[in-house]
């Protein structure tokens, strides 16, 4: 019984401030689609991929090698001569991951930047230039070009998902409207229920007393079940009221 108490609490407190629920979730949901939208820099990703005939430990010396100083310092130079794209060695490293397609022998060589030609032009300037690096260095000319990156008419960025982040700036905006109105109803002292009262007084209350209006107010001499209340002077009287004097002064 404590239990479903205190939940009925929660939901009061809740329903008090409902307001500011809707208000602080439905801003945060709209800051959210906006960043998503106007905000986010988007980013594409594109791939070339490699053949490396190797046995196990030199294919691991081999994948590493892909993003050595020596490899990218290279990549970096035919870049800035070819398109005029200054950009550091180790910039251009972090942009670049390799990964083994299913274990296999083949490498494949995935560029991320904001834009698609661009991240298809470093990674098959990557590939190439490793082809040429790895028979100058460890004198393996076995390295061959599978497949180069391409740039699609109509790429997709892999890090904007407009649902996904309203989503979750929906939640987000959710759970900090709740924990800000029990924040507030933490801090106001005021009293708000039976249980609080009881608590003040040490004693057990008999009853309460519901809020009164004009809505809720029946009055027995009408049929509608409302009253209407005239002023005059400094008495009040219902509408039999009223009537019973007329008739009185009548006769």
């Amino acid at each position: 019984m404590e239990k479903e108490i205190n939940l009925k609490n929660l939901f009061a407190v809740i329903r008090r401030r409902l307001w500011i629920m809707v208000v602080l979730t439905l801003t945060i949901t709209l800051v959210g689609a906006a960043y998503s939208i106007f905000l986010k820099t988007p980013l594409y990703a594109s791939s070339a991929k490699i053949l490396i005939p190797a046995n196990n430990d030199a294919m691991n010396t081999l994948k590493v090698m892909i993003n050595e100083q020596v490899v990218m310092e290279k990549v970096a130079a035919e870049l800035n001569a070819e398109l005029n794209i200054n950009r550091s060695a180790s910039a251009l490293s972090g942009q670049i991951s390799t990964e083994s397609v299913q274990s296999s022998q083949i490498v494949k060589i995935t560029v991320v930047d904001t834009d698609p030609k661009l991240a298809a032009k470093i990674a098959n300037t990557t590939a190439a230039v490793y082809k040429q690096e790895v028979a100058s260095i460890l004198n393996f000319n076995d390295v061959r070009i599978l497949s180069k990156a391409t740039a699609t008419k109509y790429p997709v960025p892999i890090n904007i998902n407009h649902t996904k982040t309203i989503m979750i700036a929906f939640f987000v905006g959710l759970v900090l409207s709740i924990g800000f109105i029990f924040l507030l109803d933490s801090l106001d002292d005021r009293i708000k229920s039976e249980r609080a009262i009881e608590k003040l007084l040490d004693s057990p209350t008999l009853g309460s007393i519901s809020k009164m209006n004009k809505k809720n107010i029946v009055d027995k001499y009408s049929k509608k079940g409302s009253v209407s209340l005239l002023r005059g002077g400094k008495n009040w009287f219902t509408k039999a009221e009223e009537k019973e004097t007329k008739s009185r002064k009548k006769a």
